[in-house]
């Protein structure tokens, strides 16, 4: 009898290797989609180059004239929209903890109409200003807003998948008799 009970008492493996959360693909890609958001709002974007003025570059939170030394917080709408479309992201790969798919895939559609949201801002912020300008010089960094959307595209598609083998392998599942 005793012998039952210390066996009983005694931690399995197999008890504390079902509190260890599975890893899937579209944890990486929500981590690399917070990665590539991150990098994009600490880089410069746009730098345009006038005639009649000095260079003025553009950021995520402001536009910058390097000849006066002036600085303008008009664009900060885009790295408002980055920041909430990070924290999405975060709040994505938090949730993944409880596995629950929908919320999951709704999370994906909102992350991916806010990026889609901030390249319309960057439209309008570039028409603006592109007004007498000489040149404007695109910086690589403002292509990772898009990195991030293609990533969170595959997360959305890899959580059907997953979601869909865990239904298959459920409905699989019979009983004993």
């Amino acid at each position: 009898m005793s012998e039952a009970i210390a066996r009983c008492q005694t931690p399995s493996p197999l008890l504390f290797s079902d509190v260890i959360m599975k890893f899937y693909i579209h944890h990486l890609y929500m981590l690399l989609a917070v990665v590539a958001l991150v990098v994009c709002m600490c880089n410069p974007l746009i730098t345009f180059f006038y005639q009649d003025s000095p260079t003025v570059e553009m950021t995520n939170f402001v536009f910058r004239r390097w000849a006066e030394g002036t600085t303008s917080a008009a664009p900060c709408a885009l790295g408002i929209l980055l920041i909430v479309s990070a924290l999405v992201s975060m709040f994505m790969l938090f949730i993944c903890l409880f596995q629950n798919f929908a919320l999951q895939k709704r999370s994906a559609v909102f992350n991916c109409c806010v990026l889609a949201g901030y390249y319309v801002v960057m439209l309008a912020f570039v028409l603006i200003l592109r007004g007498d300008t000489r040149m404007v010089e695109l910086h690589w960094q403002m292509c990772l807003p898009l990195v991030s959307l293609i990533l969170t595209a595959m997360s959305f598609s890899s959580i059907r998948n997953t979601e869909a083998k865990m239904l298959a392998r459920a409905n699989n599942f019979r009983l004993r008799d």
